[in-house]
């Protein structure tokens, strides 16, 4: 959910300053998930895990410790 203050910052912006803030939340938004489902998958097939070592690791990814 975009708050009130975002939504008034972005309808001020040029069209391109518009365009590049966009096209950067949907490369942050595709990334992550991109790269926790290929994670998951080697993991799965590698070394199986329990979702609990899964969580972990996400955790770890999310934190910036891989």
């Amino acid at each position: 959910m975009v708050s009130r203050d975002i939504t008034a910052k972005m309808e001020t912006l040029s069209t391109e300053d518009y365009n590049m803030v966009v096209t950067l939340i949907n490369r942050l938004a595709e990334k992550p998930s991109d790269v926790l489902r290929k994670a998951r998958n080697k993991y799965v097939k590698e070394n199986p895990m329990t979702m609990e070592e899964i969580d972990m690791e996400i955790e770890k990814y999310r934190n910036g410790s891989v």
